[in-house]
């Protein structure tokens, strides 16, 4: 009787020891996305800024358009490695919804400032399309899935022949933005996924590699 009772306290005693191991654990995972989550907002909030005082420089100065060609593609670059860390926080369930959402909105807003900075950029120098890529954020519709996984693989091969010749920019069209949603409708734009070239030629169905080349250089051959 007595070693029962010995085994019983043995087991409750290791029973809470972890127990609370397991909430001092959890405390330091939760405080961990925490951390990575305000840094995350604070870089997306620099880079916002940035972007607001760059495009200004380039609008209200006399650069080359070599020079400011090249600084709106290194700025475009650099969101998209950004946008990449954010699908991986997206995929590994870093941040909680809220926060995610939030960081996507925010590169958004960062991708639509770049568009309009690139076309100022183009009409000035002529030296490169724009090609802007809208997409549904976390569609659960399959065939959409299926259609914007086939347009991502498409737009990167382009963009991978083609570099400077194209600004790529992708935008989700489905987080609420009015800035986005004004864009869409400026632009005739019906329905997601769809890819605005130039600002002029609107592609929503399935074409080719060579089709969609054709599109964007306007070859007619």
């Amino acid at each position: 009787m007595v070693n029962n009772k010995h085994a019983f306290w043995q087991a409750l005693i290791f029973t809470i020891i972890i127990f609370s191991i397991g909430l001092i654990f959890g405390y330091f995972i939760e405080s961990s996305r925490s951390d990575k989550a305000e840094l995350a907002l604070l870089k997306s909030e620099v880079n916002f800024l940035d972007e607001q005082l760059r495009g200004r420089i380039i609008e209200s100065s006399n650069l080359s358009c070599d020079i400011a060609q090249k600084s709106t593609f290194t700025f475009a670059d650099r969101i998209y490695q950004e946008a990449l860390k954010l699908e991986k926080y997206d995929a590994a369930s870093k941040f909680d919804r809220e926060t995610l959402n939030v960081l996507h909105q925010r590169y958004d807003i960062l991708r639509m400032m770049l568009w309009f900075e690139g076309k100022k950029v183009q009409e000035r120098c002529n030296g490169f399309h724009t090609v802007v890529y809208f997409f549904q954020y976390d569609p659960q519709d399959v065939e959409i899935r299926a259609k914007q996984a086939f347009f991502s693989r498409l737009l990167m091969d382009i963009k991978n022949r083609k570099g400077d010749e194209i600004l790529l920019i992708p935008i989700a069209a489905n987080l609420d933005l009015a800035s986005i949603q004004l864009a869409n409708a400026n632009n005739n734009i019906s329905q997601i996924p769809a890819i605005l070239i130039d600002s002029e030629r609107v592609v929503d169905e399935v074409v080719t590699l060579e089709e969609m080349e054709r599109i964007i250089f306007q070859d007619n051959s």
